[in-house]
């Protein structure tokens, strides 16, 4: 594991934005014991090394699709392939990874003939891909919006909590072109400042502010912070691919959410109906974990894993070889 650079203020601070993620550095500053000044500064140098990112995405509709895709490719092509996809806006997420796949896609587009363009031309006519598998996700039991880095006590999550609370507010009237490109503007971070967005769309800050309160509140905005996971205490990546009767998943999944290595678990339709995403603190907790759930969870079959080697996109942002963003995003759909 690579030497942490953060420090305990660092994480407190990471673990209040991922709670707040628009939360003024004021209303954070007395439950973090430090002044706004240092706050600030403290998250620029963060996000300027591409250590934590903020991406605002918009909630899945009815009409959205997800897919989860599994690729092998020749070994030498595997990151010429991953690099051609990152360019992809349908591409949200790229893994590089070790196991029966060399690259996990997680997939976010409008709809199911979205997907079937993807899918069967798309993505087929990129030379490397040797094969496919296509997950479509039948239903989100948890993702990583929720997942937190544990650095702050009960009650000063909840104090947290308490200053950024979701506004229930009137929608702003904005044109179509203003909501594209204030979803442009949060999807490259989600803390953009209310003016900076304002001055780009010709309005007034509060109105910035009070139609991303409305999407927020109304589901149709996530935003969501990230942190570079070699600099936490779980710099394991891996990726399960679970067999369940059919009378099982809807309790296996809420099971498996409340494991608190667990940053993923989805119900997919394929040979794999369960499938999740979990960050570890050591390669040995793979085995810990996995016994874990077959005791807990009788019936459920770990059919395969996949440990990630690297990952080259997340949520649009691209990332480095260290897993830090570059700063250059593509625009999600």
């Amino acid at each position: 594991m690579q030497e942490s650079v953060l420090d305990d203020l660092d994480l407190r601070l990471i673990h209040a934005v991922q709670i707040a993620p628009r939360a003024p550095w004021a209303a954070l500053a007395p439950v973090l014991d430090a002044d706004p000044v240092t706050l600030a500064r403290r998250w620029a140098r963060l996000s300027g090394e591409g250590l934590v990112y903020v991406t605002g995405y918009e909630g899945l509709s009815p009409t959205k699709v997800m897919a989860l895709i599994e690729i092998e490719c020749p070994p030498q092509l595997t990151l010429d392939v991953a690099e051609e996809l990152c360019r992809e806006p349908g591409a949200v997420t790229i893994d590089v990874t070790a196991g029966g796949r060399d690259l996990i896609v997680t997939l976010g587009l409008a709809d199911a003939a979205a997907l079937s363009t993807w899918t069967l031309e798309r993505v087929r006519s990129l030379e490397g891909i040797r094969s496919l598998r296509t997950h479509p996700v039948a239903g989100s039991v948890a993702d990583a919006r929720t997942w937190r880095l544990r650095a702050l006590t009960k009650d000063e999550a909840a104090a947290v909590e308490a200053a950024d609370p979701l506004r229930s507010v009137r929608r702003p009237r904005l044109s179509d072109e203003q909501y594209r490109t204030l979803k442009v503007m949060l999807a490259a971070d989600g803390r953009v400042p209310a003016p900076t967005i304002a001055d780009r769309l010709g309005i007034s800050a509060r109105r910035a502010r009070d139609a991303i309160a409305a999407l927020r509140a109304d589901g149709q905005l996530v935003i969501r912070v990230d942190v570079a996971r070699s600099y936490t205490p779980w710099p394991t990546y891996a990726w399960y691919f679970l067999r369940v009767p059919a009378p099982l998943v809807t309790k296996v999944g809420p099971a498996l959410s409340r494991i608190e290595e667990v940053r993923l678990v989805v119900n997919a339709v394929g040979q794999y109906n369960v499938i999740m995403a979990v960050w570890l603190r050591t390669l040995a907790d793979i085995g810990r974990l996995e016994a874990m759930i077959e005791e807990r969870l009788p019936g459920v079959t770990i059919a395969d894993r996949s440990l990630v080697l690297r990952t080259i996109k997340h949520l649009g942002h691209l990332l480095d070889e260290r897993g830090h963003a570059t700063g250059e995003t593509v625009p999600l759909p």
